[in-house]
Formats: C-alpha cells, structure tokens, sequence
C-alpha cells in the first residue's frame, strides 16, 4: 500500500456520493469467450462506454480494406517492430481478498474464479501477487511466517510456518492456477517479522544488519514450502514500498539496505536451486534512482531482474527512464489502485485502462497488476491490529453476507487487456496521440493475431484510422469510451502503404547485447528528466544512469574560503555544514522544497569550475533535490539564465558544467518533493585545462555501440550502449577534457539542439498584476517550451514557485518575504532567452488582528490536525478535514468578540495541493444566523478574500466543491481589517 506520493492514505471515507460509482451494476464480461476473427480482414471489436454503462460489449466486426489514409489520426501497426514480451494483467490476492472469495458458496465461488482466470470463459487474468503475511488488508490482524514473543528472536527460523495461509489464501491460488496455469505468482513481504527489526513489530522500523541472511532464508522457506503446496513463485521484491513506515505492516529499507539484501537471497536462492526472480524497489515511479542504484552494483544487479513499479507519484514515463538506463531489466507495475479520491467512474476508467495499462505498456511494463482482487462494502476487510483506512477500491466487491459480487470500473479496464492479450505476447509498433486524444497499445500474440487497445482521453469525438500495411479502417470513438480490436489479418495486397503520412516524435535505437537484442527509446517527453547544459549556441540533453560518471580535468577545490547560505535552514542544520568536509554533518532546508528554494556558495573570489557534486550521504539517502537549475554570478545579485539543469537522486548528485568563472554558484529547486532537502556536503572541482564542454560523441572505441537520428524538428539524437562485461570510457569533448564512462548493460543517450531553433519566447501579460506574497499568478505569451527546462520567472532577484509550465502560459506563485510595491516580473524561455516582463503590485495586508481567545470548529477533522491548529501561529501545524473535499464540509471562527474587518486569509501552509477550489465565505454576530459576504471561484493555497467591511463575531467558510483526491488544509486563518 502507498504510504507516499499521491497519498491514498490521505484520504478518508466520506458519505458524500462514494457509493454511487464504486461499483457497476450488471454481469462481468460475458463468459463465452467470443470466437478470434479468422484470419482475412475482419477485426473484431469490444466496446466500453462508460456513461452508457456498457463494459467490455462485443460489436459488429469491422473490416480492413485496401486504401490509404491520409487521417492525421492515424494509427500505424507494424509487428516487424517488436518491443517486450508480455507477461500477463492481474491483481492481489489479499488475506481480504482470498477470505472473501472464500465466504462463498462453492458454486459461487466457482462461477466467480472461472470469470477471473478461466482464458476462455473468463477474462483471464495472469498475474498474481501475494503479500507474505499481513498488510493492511487482512481478515484478522498482525501476522509474519515467524512470530515470537515480544523480546524473544529464531534466528534459524525453528519455527516457520505458513499455517496461516492454509485454509483460504492458498486453496484461492491453487484453483486460479488451476484455471489459468500460465499464471505467475509474484509475493513479498509488507514486514518481516518484528524480532528481524529495530521496532520489534512488524510496524515501522528497518531491517537489523545482523538479521541479512536470516531474512534471505526467511524467503527461502516461503519459497519452497508454497512451492510444495503445489503454489509456485515466480517473482519476489524485498519488500513492499520501502521509502515509507505507515501505520499497518512496513519496513523503511534505504536502497543500500536492499541491495545487501537482494545480495543475500540471491545466493540464498543459489545455494537451494530457486529460481525465482527478484524485482527491486516496489514503490513509486519518482524515484528511478533506487533501482538503478541497485543495478549499478554488479555483485547485486546480476540476481535482480528488474524493477516494481507503484503508481502512487510520479508518471510511467519513468519506466522508460529506467529501461533506457538499464535496458535488459524488466518492468512491472506490481501495484496501483482505485479509490474514493477518484471523483467519478468515468475518472478511476481513465486511471485503469488509459494511464496504467495504455501508457504503463507503452513504457516498458512486462506486466500489470492491481491491487485487491475484491474487497467489501465497506471497503475492507481491514487489519484489525492497525489504522488502516477505508478508502481503496477492489476489482469486485463481495458482500460476505449476502454472497452478491459487483464487478468495478478497474475489472472492466483489466478486462480490455487480459482477454485478448495472451501471456507471451508482444508489444508491437503503434503511435500513439498522448493525452486529450486517442491514446493506445498494440500487441502480437504467440498465435500471431494482434490486439489493439485504444481509449479516447478528449473532451469530444474522434475519428481514427488503422493502417496494418496495405489496409486500414476507419472508426469513431466518444469521449471517454474504449475499445479493443482482435484480428488476425489484413491480407497483404501491393506494395503501397496504407498510413500516409505518421507522426511519431519518438525513435528506436536497437543494439545487440549478450542477452539478445535491446532496445532504446528516444522520447522527447523524456527532455525534462535528463541532464541540460547550454554551452555555446546550443543546447545538450543527456542521460546519466546511476553508476555513470562523467570525469574532467581538474581537482576539488580547496573550501578553506568559502561561505554558504540558503534560502531556509533547520536549526540542527546550518548551510555551513555542508561545506566542513564532514559527511554525518548536513545542511537541511528544513522542510520539504518547492521550486525557488536555494543553496549558495561564495568562493570567495571569481574561480573556474567545471564539476559541482552534491552527496547527501547513505542515512538520508531520500533528501536529496529532484530537480534543479544551477545558476552561477560574480556579484551574488545579478543570476541570469540558468547555466544547467537536471534531475537529483539518492546518493551523490554531479553536475558537469561547461568550464565557468564565477564567484557564487546557486543551486535552485525546481520541483516539489515530500522529503526534506538536504546536502551532506559539496565539493566543487576546478578546470585545470581546456574550454571545450560536454558535446555528444563523434565517435566511440571498440565494444561500444553508437547510433545518431535527426528529428524532423532538427534535434540530433546520439545514443551509445556499452554491451561488454565491462565498464567502457569515451571523449564527450573535442580536447578530450570530459570523458564518460558507462557501466556495462547501461545507455547514454545525447540530445543536441540549436538554441537558435527554439522560438523565441514573448511575455503578453500577467494576471492578476497585483498580490500578496504566496498568491498565484499566470504569465500568458508564446515561446516559452513545453517545459521549465533552463527557464525562469524572476520578481525582481527573486525566482518565483512555479506551478505549471506550458509553451503559451505559466502558473506561478509570488516569491515569500517580498517587500510590498511594485516590482518586475520576467521570464526567461527554456532556453534561458529573454522573454520580457511587466510590473507587479506586492501588497501589505498591515498587521492581522490579534488571535487571543479565538476557538475553531469544522464538521470533519483528522486525527492530529484539529481546527485549533489554524490559530496558533505555527505554520507547521494545520487543521485538516481528513477527508476529500465535498459540497458542505466547513470550518468556523469566534472570534471570542464582534470585531471589524474586511479580510480574510486561508494559507495551507505546506499541504500544496489540500486547498479549497471553491468556497462561500458568511459571517455571523451570534453564530446563527449567518450572511454570505464573498464566494471563491477559483481557490488556491493561500487564499485572500476581501468583501465589504463587516462587523461580526463569527466568520464561517464552507466548501463548495467536490475535490475527492484532496484533504481541506489550513494552516493558518487570519483576518485583517
């Protein structure tokens, strides 16, 4: 379960309207299987419209016919182009899961097992995963394989049992698999058990070093006494979602912990002949650099197979990040889920079919898998031991009392993929129109039929074509709705292509390997996660996989005279200790960053340099910037362009730089991140020689591969992969003064670019052009890029939070601490070009009227977050409703005495997305009888709301909207007059 990132955990259940669509009325997909189109130019078709509740509904077949199309929506499938083999869709078989499956009638049972595994009867699903002892969704509590009483240990594990298991969780595996024997299995452990960690329970804590190889076992034993049970495993993680210790079952495990230990049980599995495979990280896509970690420790990577993927932060764009890097390793989204944060069916379809299956396929994904396979009504059963929270949605719900099952919207999304997608296939060429158009997936079965997936993301109609050599057709696919088509043909007839004219900004890069054949993707949605620097009239993207370095001339430079400040500081955590040569020593912004926070160092006097390395150290491997610009000045006031850009991860962060002269080097956020940032310490390397910067290869020495491509729009794309057993150097420098070296199995990939091809940026307008600090703002105009890249926005010195960046229009938040007046505020393009500016008006509110006495209540509160914490001054604090936001839900001040005033201000603080959209603002003399002064449209974090002036005792705000996927938040309530 997430214990991070988008936060399922955040929300709680609300009465309001969440019934309504967790389930959908009706049979599952009709159990006859519907014959395969015979081989010719019929293409069978299965229909989803979600607002005509219709699921997964066979259509009249359509027919390929030998024309061309010229459609700009077209589809072009070719199979001569295959990418990675599929191993299947499937979910969880929770304890909640299996004992509600359980509760049925054997009849029922059956019926229900058939339509969830049977290939022909059913939709087939094959994949599995099951936890290892309890998570937060279990029938009863807190269980491991190896429990001991409180302070006692077993480090031989005498008295493993999986007993637990026995009347529910493995008879449910054995009849799927029965079913469906191609299943695979994939299990891993929420906490081992407690005596192996620091907390002695199987809440919170990390893994005890002595404890490495007793874990290892540990796995081994499961391993071999399910494989008995006739339940074989096919797949393993350490560990479930290791950033985090919630409140149920977890383990915080920092990626150095689990490559020790992914070291231990593959020589465990060695030594007892397993040949099960391990997959690393199991959590979060925003953090690819966790895996790579791993894979960039050959003693480690060679018993890891590859990767899990959750989907809780982040985006599938970096599975292909990671497959890039590594491009030999496997992918799988091993967990994702509905919930009651998911404002509509029509949203948690999207969700499903359109992001986790379209889109996690598209990037790499060897397999799928959901959460639960079924839980309750209630949206449980849930750990009876824990503070689980009744908010996640299953593939079914069960009423244990009645025996009625309901099949949900992620059953149908499934069902697109797993009836028609047989394990083994192939993905297969198609392009694909991205999000707010026909998004889609193609795939070649062993049988050598095709499958195409396509779901219609717009807001309205689309017709597309498919095009499969000489043949294609045409078809109409409402907003929202899905379809999948089966064929086995077309018949080829001529030589003319059917597609046209296909647009395609991606690339494949194919190189050989010991293992057979990789591949390497070029997508230009990959810029912004990559490494920039702007040197000379162009601009150089490049990828740098964890174990990658990127070597120049010179030595670190002596710190004897430098200083260094930041934008914040925890008290335990000065900016000085980053620069005192002693790694245990940190410096900690205090808090986690958003973009404009900033860490600077004066040198003292102007120095060239051409290296900066930023380490965070192995115990707080996670708080390390995700992304950032480095700027560089001579007289620490004037900052211009961003000189580089890039993405940080755990461990050391090393920006190359082109050779610069400068005193003061800035390093700034340029994204949001839930963890602290913090730098253990900075070493900044001088250019003993040459002037030359880092510039794609020309060339590269014997064993390496090297392959260019020019974009339509004159990118030149340069990719190199090391296939030796070894780690391999080559000259990214004309002089030879930077050098990069690459693991073995890994890729580089350089992206070149003409600054002089990038539009030039113009700023048009702002508004509003008045506001206080923390109040957000947009810039329209044209030219900006599609991303923030090197690009800023400037109030004055100061860089604004920026919210969004589009090539038309950026969201921005007023820099913190301004001064009131006007001041300028300027862009500069992703390319770090001048995009001009207008004035901004800051203003000063004076001061708040005084809070003493004051009391807050609200109609829903958290645990921990009461409405008192909006009154008490401490920003850190906050009141939060501790559930989604809906039509109603309110909060209310007494102010203890009639008072004047004719403002209010609503700031969430540090919760940046838990504001209200909207929200109707009355104040009342007696707390009864109440009169609406102001209604907020459009809400955002810190809010000011300004009516005529009122003479009350009461103000109460009540929210107007429906915003099921955020909390309500306020920090601190303030009213001025």
């Amino acid at each position: 379960m997430s214990s991070y990132g988008l936060g399922r955990r955040q929300f709680l259940t609300t009465a309001i309207g969440v019934a309504a669509w967790t389930q959908v009325s009706g049979n599952a997909v009709a159990a006859p299987q519907l014959k395969q189109a015979a081989r010719g130019n019929s293409v069978r078709v299965w229909l989803t419209d979600v607002s005509a509740d219709k699921w997964v509904a066979g259509q009249s077949d359509v027919l390929f016919k030998a024309k061309r199309t010229a459609n700009p929506l077209t589809i072009k499938i070719d199979d001569s182009v295959k990418y990675q083999k599929v191993q299947g869709f499937g979910a969880a078989m929770t304890d909640s899961s299996a004992w509600l499956i359980d509760k049925l009638s054997t009849a029922e049972r059956t019926k229900l097992m058939k339509k969830l595994f049977d290939p022909s009867k059913g939709i087939g699903l094959s994949l599995l995963r099951s936890p290892m002892g309890a998570t937060d969704f279990n029938a009863s509590g807190n269980y491991s394989y190896n429990d001991m009483p409180a302070g006692q240990t077993d480090p031989t594990l005498s008295n493993f049992s999986i007993q637990h298991d026995a009347p529910y969780i493995i008879p449910a595996l054995q009849q799927a698999l029965s079913l469906n024997p191609s299943i695979k299995i994939m299990a891993n452990p929420w906490s081992p058990p407690g005596w192996m960690k620091t907390s002695d329970s199987m809440i919170g804590g990390t893994l005890k070093s002595e404890y490495t190889s007793a874990l290892a076992n540990y796995f081994v034993k499961f391993i071999e006494a399910y494989d008995e049970a006739g339940v074989p495993i096919s797949y393993i993680s350490p560990q479930n979602e290791p950033m985090g210790t919630p409140t149920w079952p977890g383990m915080f495990l920092s990626a150095y912990q689990e490559s020790e230990l992914i070291q231990e049980i593959g020589k465990a599995f060695e030594a007892n002949g397993i040949s099960t495979k391990i997959l690393a990280w199991d959590h979060n896509w925003d953090v690819p650099s966790y895996p790579e970690t791993i894979f960039s420790d050959p003693a480690v990577s060679k018993y890891t197979a590859g990767t899990g993927w959750h989907i809780y932060s982040g985006n599938p764009n970096y599975q292909t990040l990671v497959h890039n890097d590594y491009p030999s390793k496997e992918t799988y989204i091993t967990e994702a889920t509905g919930g009651i944060w998911q404002d509509s069916k029509q949203t948690a379809f999207s969700e499903a079919l359109g992001t986790w299956i379209i889109n996690g396929t598209r990037n790499w994904a060897n397999g799928v898998m959901l959460w639960n396979i079924a839980l309750d009504p209630d949206m449980g059963p849930l750990n009876s031991d824990t503070d689980g929270i009744p908010m996640l949605r299953g593939l079914l719900t069960i009423d244990p009392a009645n025996g009625r099952v309901s099949h949900n919207v992620d059953y149908y999304a499934l069902a697109h993929a797993s009836k028609f997608v047989k394990p083994g296939a192939r993905r297969i060429y198609s392009n694909t129109f991205g999000e707010g158009s026909i998004e889609n997936v193609a795939f070649q079965n062993p049988d050598g039929s095709k499958v195409l997936i396509a779901y219609n993301s717009g807001s309205e109609a689309k017709t597309f074509s498919v095009a499969d050599g000489t043949h294609s057709f045409d078809y109409t696919l409402n907003a929202g709705d899905a379809v999948t088509f089966t064929y086995s043909g077309p018949e080829q007839s001529g030589r003319a292509p059917a597609a046209i004219k296909v647009s395609d900004p991606t690339h494949d890069f194919t190189f050989k390997s010991t293992s057979g054949p990789v591949t390497v993707t070029y997508d230009p949605a990959l810029l912004p996660y990559q490494n920039a620097i702007r040197t000379g009239n162009k601009l150089v993207t490049y990828s740098l996989p964890i174990g990658a370095s990127v070597e120049t001339t010179g030595r670190a430079l002596s710190r004897s005279k430098w200083t260094a400040t930041a934008s914040a500081q925890a008290d335990w955590g000065v900016a000085t200790n980053a620069i005192d040569g002693d790694i245990n020593t940190r410096w900690s912004l205090g808090h986690g960053p958003t973009s404009g926070d900033w860490f600077q160092i004066d040198l003292g006097s102007p120095t060239s340099f051409n290296k900066i390395v930023l380490d965070t150290g192995v115990n707080n491997s996670f708080d390390y910037v995700t992304k950032y610009q480095i700027y560089v000045s001579n007289d620490g006031a004037d900052w211009g362009s961003a000189i580089a850009n890039g993405s940080g991860g755990i461990g050391k962060v090393a920006v190359t730089l082109p050779t610069r002269t400068a005193r003061y080097i800035r390093i700034v956020s340029a994204a949001a991140s839930g963890f602290w940032w913090a730098i253990g310490d900075i070493n900044v390397y001088g250019s003993s020689r040459g002037t030359s910067s880092i510039a794609a290869p020309t060339a590269v020495p014997k064993g390496l591969q090297m392959k260019t491509w020019t974009s339509k729009e004159g990118s030149q794309v340069t990719v190199v992969f090391n296939g030796t057993a070894d780690s391999k150097s080559f000259r990214i420098s004309t002089d030879g003064s930077y050098t990069y070296t690459l693991p073995s199995g890994t890729s580089a990939m350089f992206t070149t670019k003409k600054l002089s091809s990038f539009p030039a940026p113009v700023f048009s307008g702002l508004t509003p052009n008045q506001g206080i600090p923390r109040s957000k703002f947009t810039i329209s105009g044209s030219g900006f890029g599609d991303a923030q890249g090197l690009g800023t926005v400037y109030f004055g010195s100061s860089y604004a939070e920026i919210d969004s960046w589009s090539d038309t229009s950026i969201s921005a938040y007023v820099p913190k601490g301004l001064p009131s007046g006007k001041v300028t505020v300027s862009v500069k393009g992703t390319s770090g070009v001048d995009a001009g500016g207008s004035l901004f008006d800051v203003m000063e509110l004076g001061p708040a009227l005084p809070r003493t006495g004051w009391t807050a209540t609200a109609s829903d509160t958290s645990q921990g977050d009461a409405p008192g914490n909006m009154l008490d001054g401490d920003s850190g604090n906050r009141y939060s409703s501790g559930t989604g936001q809906y039509d109603g839900l309110w909060i209310q001040v007494d102010m203890g005495q009639t008072q004047t005033f004719n403002k209010i201000v609503l700031d969430a603080g540090g919760s940046i997305d838990d504001y209200a959209r909207s929200t109707d603002v009355s104040v009342s003399t007696d707390g009864t009888e109440w009169t609406k002064v102001y209604s907020v449209a459009d809400g955002q974090r810190v809010q000011l709301v300004s009516f005529p002036t009122q003479t009350a005792r009461y103000i109460k705000v009540v929210n107007t909207g429906n915003v099921a996927r955020s909390w309500w938040s306020v920090a601190e309530f303030n009213v001025y007059n």
